[in-house]
């Protein structure tokens, strides 16, 4: 059975929830709190990054890394495009919201960059409103590991008093992505409680 060690708090842990319950995997879950970490954890892994997962006695962090890896070694339902040019779009994509907006949002929790963090992130998501127009999902029509990336951050804009409301594209968009049983199979009971659903 897969082991993983979580932050219920935190989308990095939230995006690899996502990808187990997409795969209706069996998993062994560890809540871990980011600033307070065992010690018998920091054994497994020096770097102390959540998610952690263990499957067949192999170590995983980094939840681009290990959401890739679980695609790979249970590959059904896929949550990678089939074209060589969609999959390098789709590892872009998650590398653009990892550099980019993950740490708008981690901004948020600092009260002197919340508001120019804040602002950051309703600008990006105007740009996405206007790309949503043309496709079902973040790269193209198919249900992708760039699309369970967003999710989480995309949860959490109510909790910032984001109103999406303005934007139908990616209203239509978010709708389809929290209606995903899996997605509502991720949810810590934290995450369940930032937004009304």
């Amino acid at each position: 059975m897969i082991k993983m060690y979580s932050d219920a708090r935190n989308p990095d842990s939230h995006r690899t929830r996502i990808v187990l319950a997409e795969k209706e995997l069996p998993v062994e879950t560890f809540e871990l709190e980011a600033d307070n970490l065992p010690a018998d954890f920091l054994k497994l892994n020096p770097y102390g990054k959540l998610p952690t997962v263990i499957d067949r006695d192999i170590v995983f962090f980094e939840s681009a890394v290990v959401n890739e890896y679980l695609d790979e070694r249970y590959p059904h339902p896929p949550l990678k495009p089939g074209s060589p040019a969609e999959r390098a779009q789709m590892r872009l994509a998650v590398l653009q919201l990892e550099r980019e907006l993950y740490p708008l949002y981690d901004d948020t929790f600092n009260p002197r960059k919340k508001k120019d963090a804040i602002k950051k992130i309703a600008a990006y998501l105007e740009s996405l409103n206007g790309y949503l127009a043309r496709q079902e999902y973040f790269i193209g029509e198919q249900y992708t590991l760039a699309d369970i990336t967003l999710a989480p951050i995309l949860w959490r804009l109510q909790s910032l008093d984001i109103d999406t409301g303005k934007w139908p594209n990616l209203e239509a968009y978010m709708d389809r992505l929290f209606e995903r049983p899996a997605f509502t199979q991720s949810m810590s009971e934290y995450e369940q409680m930032l937004r009304d659903y």
